[in-house]
């Protein structure tokens, strides 16, 4: 049975490298599944505890807070929590990974902002 899609935002399915900055420090982290609401982060060390963090995303100058929504092994699923402002830093940075091609950071599916 084919399970029905609940995301509400288009995702950039791919890989992107990140900082998690939790309370025993910063984690280096892979983030996957980027929307404007969320991400999948995929880590290792991730601490059980890390219920919200902060996800630096490199080269992009962006660090968005995020409360974690589930987790499973060393992946887990977070919503961020952001001003307008933010997120339009994160459209934008959205936009540039996406036209970055097969450089440091991959994404296969580019999402692409409706303003542009």
């Amino acid at each position: 049975m084919v399970q029905k899609e609940r995301r509400r935002s288009p995702r950039a399915a791919g890989e992107v490298p990140v900082i998690v900055m939790t309370m025993r420090g910063p984690m280096a982290a892979s983030m996957t599944d980027l929307s404007l609401t969320g991400c999948r982060i995929r880590c290792s060390d991730l601490p059980a505890f890390a219920l919200s963090v902060r996800i630096s995303i490199n080269g992009h100058g962006l660090e968005l807070r995020a409360e974690q929504r589930w987790r499973r092994d060393n992946e887990s699923g977070w919503r961020f929590i952001y001003s307008d402002r933010e997120q339009e830093r994160l459209k934008d940075a959205l936009y540039r990974i996406g036209r970055m091609g097969s450089d440091a950071e991959t994404i296969t599916q580019p999402f692409h902002p409706s303003r542009r």
